[in-house]
């Protein structure tokens, strides 16, 4: 089989390309989706926690535990000094204290404890003041506890809209998004890469924008040409279908300048070609090419070659009828 009596638009390697550049952009458009939503999630769990009060307000269920850490203030203290106020005061919380630690950023002095709820508390909000005895009542760290009688009304009770419908934690949630939109964003690189390889191999150079210029419509592709100025190539649409001619002009930083002569054949657009190069033969890297691509040849090959006997075995038939009518 000669390799170029295969139309272009028919070609293995065409194939090839048109399902890279189909599979890059649908990567792109749902990693694009993912980060969005990771965006929208997250901004979700960050307004949750400022109309709660950030680390100030706590969810607990009856029977559970949470750790909480404030200021010293000014002066040394002793733990016998540490003071917890119920609100109200007959409210289900305790405070246990845990010692003085020095803070990791800052170096200041720093005391920690748990919040414990009791296990026959009923649902409702609560707060907490902790303090240091003789320190002004502003040092006191004042946290807001929602208790309630299960994780499922917690949820319903939450701050956060995606915690409400979904259970789900926004943090957590707007996290693993976000690595699968990231992970799909440098799938939709390295495939839009392959892309571009497998253009070059057939000679193409896609075009990425279009502008009037009088009579005429100036073109600009990726992978421009240098010393070819004043030399014309073939422009195709994106089924490949013949455009008309465009004569080069200049290249700057990887973008060819091409001024497009209408033909009567349509107008070129954003994502059609210029057909800047001979084609090559294709022997790249099975990444580029792509695991099934000889899969894909072999059925493209078997499909002309099908085509070919079919029109061999109509042509002998038209014989045998023709050598049948001269006969009678």
């Amino acid at each position: 089989m000669v390799r170029d009596s295969i139309p272009l638009a028919e070609s293995p390697e065409w194939l090839l390309y048109s399902g890279a550049r189909n599979r890059q952009r649908l990567a792109g458009v749902f990693a694009a989706v993912l980060l969005i939503l990771a965006f929208v999630v997250l901004a979700d769990g960050l307004l949750s926690r400022m109309r709660g009060g950030g680390s100030y307000r706590l969810e607990m269920l009856p029977g559970t535990s949470e750790a909480v850490s404030g200021p010293m203030g000014s002066g040394p203290a002793l733990a016998s000094e540490m003071r917890a106020f119920p609100i109200p005061a007959d409210a289900p919380l305790s405070f246990e204290f845990q010692g003085f630690f020095t803070s990791y950023w800052f170096g200041t002095g720093m005391w920690r404890g748990l919040v414990h709820v009791s296990e026959t508390a009923p649902s409702g909000t609560y707060a907490l003041a902790v303090g240091i005895e003789g320190q002004p009542s502003s040092s006191f760290q004042t946290y807001t506890i929602s208790v309630a009688a299960s994780a499922r009304e917690q949820d319903r009770a939450s701050l956060s809209m995606v915690r409400r419908y979904t259970g789900f934690n926004p943090f957590y949630l707007a996290a693993i998004f976000g690595v699968f939109g990231i992970g799909t964003g440098i799938s939709s690189f390295f495939l839009g890469r392959r892309q571009n390889a497998l253009l070059r191999d057939l000679g193409l150079a896609e075009i990425v924008r279009v502008q009037p210029e009088g009579n005429f419509m100036r073109v600009y592709a990726v992978q421009g040409k240098r010393e070819v100025t004043g030399k014309s190539f073939v422009a195709y649409d994106r089924d490949m279908n013949r455009l008309g001619k465009v004569i080069y002009d200049e290249e700057k930083n990887g973008i060819a300048s091409c001024l497009f002569i209408p033909a009567d054949h349509g107008l070129p657009s954003s994502g059609s070609f210029i057909a800047f190069w001979e084609r090559e033969d294709f022997v790249g890297t099975p990444m580029r090419r792509g695991v099934f691509s000889p899969l894909i040849e072999r059925g493209m090959q078997g499909m002309h070659d099908k085509k070919g006997c079919c029109k061999q075995e109509e042509g002998s038939r038209d014989t045998d009828n023709r050598h049948t009518r001269n006969g009678q």
